[in-house]
């Protein structure tokens, strides 16, 4: 059993080594949120090769997990705006008021 367990964090692994390649260059990231992404993919990934290895409770995981928590929090908020800029830019497109807008506004 202790093999499955294993295998199935190396599988793991992969699959978070692979989103930054296969994923994160098609979102609309700036620099700074695609660089959180991937320290925050990369940190999940040594999470489950120390998982692997049985090496969970060693100092070194203890900042892996911290180096994670503040990647995944700085991705989350950063991508969160990225969001809610695009979806202000497309109420614009269409012509829709924004807040604070005054009546009659026109998009172009």
């Amino acid at each position: 059993m202790q093999t499955v367990g294993m295998i199935a964090n190396l599988l793991i692994v992969v699959g978070y080594v692979l989103v930054p390649f296969l994923w994160l260059p098609y979102l609309p990231l700036t620099r700074p949120v695609l660089l959180s992404g991937v320290g925050f993919f990369f940190t999940c990934a040594m999470t489950h090769v120390a998982m692997a290895f049985g090496f969970e409770h060693t100092t070194w995981m203890v900042l892996n997990h911290i180096a994670q928590a503040a990647f995944v929090l700085f991705f989350v908020v950063g991508f969160a705006q990225l969001l809610r800029r695009a979806k202000t830019y497309r109420a614009w497109l269409r012509g829709d008021p924004l807040p604070g807008d005054r009546p009659g506004r026109s998009p172009t």
